[in-house]
């Protein structure tokens, strides 16, 4: 019953970090926009050094999230998750590279400071984040407690 309730208290930390990290960037995306009188460049910098540790500790909880849900899955939920995880992110790859060659959201240029703010980045530095939980996740061996006893003689 514990380890049922510790997996709630880690996904709703997990969602909370998502969805702070996700309106800094819509934040940040707006405050590219915005020229101040008499100066030249614009605001986003200043959202980028408060969003900066929101990141870190959202990108923290994901990849926390998918180690603990894949170390406790089952073999075939385990493959079938990293197989999604890693379809989902041949799919923010390709809708970010469509993006800047149209030149829509992801194009460089002054005002955007050479950096991408937009829903792709987010949900690719996220994507990655997971993954590389889930790996470890398969990777890290179990505990000395969880062995059982019967593999002694």
């Amino acid at each position: 019953m514990q380890k049922k309730w510790m997996m709630y208290v880690i996904r709703l930390s997990w969602l909370i970090s998502i969805a702070i990290s996700f309106f800094g960037f819509v934040l940040v995306s707006q405050l590219y926009e915005v020229q101040p009188k008499g100066a030249t460049g614009n605001l986003g910098f200043i959202g980028i050094i408060f969003l900066f540790p929101f990141i870190i500790l959202s990108l923290i909880t994901t990849f926390r999230y998918f180690l603990t849900v894949t170390s406790s899955a089952k073999r075939i939920e385990k493959f079938i998750g990293i197989a999604g995880g890693i379809l989902l992110l041949g799919l923010f790859v390709y809708f970010s590279s469509v993006q800047s060659i149209e030149g829509d959201f992801s194009e460089f240029n002054n005002s955007k400071n050479l950096v991408f703010f937009n829903i792709y980045t987010f949900g690719l530095i996220h994507t990655i984040s997971g993954i590389l939980g889930a790996f470890y996740g398969v990777m890290k061996p179990k505990p000395i407690e969880n062995i059982e006893e019967s593999n002694v003689e």
